[in-house]
């Protein structure tokens, strides 16, 4: 779930949905950066130099980053490392860059959605024939308060 405050170490995921012909699905842990950051990593930005820009980006994201799901070609996980980052197609990169920086939200992850639903589940109560299963108000409050 996303926040309008910013807590230190807080961290958020991340979803990025597959842009078919250019790059898979990728789904991240991240933390977000605060807004004085942003405006001074995005301060005269355009007027920088490529290599400049690119530094910025790389370095952002190899910071913020905390865990992605991305593999190489024989789907070894990649470590987040900024000859990993020079290496990812720029339409991802922009995106991560995006929503690290909160210029932009992650995509719907309907896969987390369906797991979330089931967690949602109280089978106790479902098993035992006395109710749908689904928890109560109450319940899903106090496990939010325990998480």
């Amino acid at each position: 779930m996303s926040r309008a405050f910013i807590p230190d170490g807080y961290t958020e995921d991340g979803f990025i949905a597959e842009s078919k012909g250019v790059h898979e699905a990728v789904r991240f842990k991240f933390r977000p950066v605060l807004p004085e950051a942003v405006r001074a990593l995005m301060h005269n930005f355009y007027e920088k130099t490529a290599k400049a820009q690119s530094d910025i980006v790389n370095e952002t994201l190899k910071r913020q980053l905390v865990e992605w799901d991305l593999c190489d070609l024989s789907d070894t996980p990649l470590k987040i490392t900024t000859s990993n980052l020079c290496r990812i197609k720029k339409p991802l990169k922009d995106r991560l860059f995006n929503i690290v920086t909160c210029y932009e939200g992650s995509d719907d992850d309907q896969d987390s959605d369906s797991q979330k639903e089931d967690e949602d589940l109280n089978f106790d109560e479902l098993l035992s024939g006395e109710s749908d299963g689904a928890k109560t108000p109450a319940e899903k409050q106090l496990e939010e308060v325990k998480n």
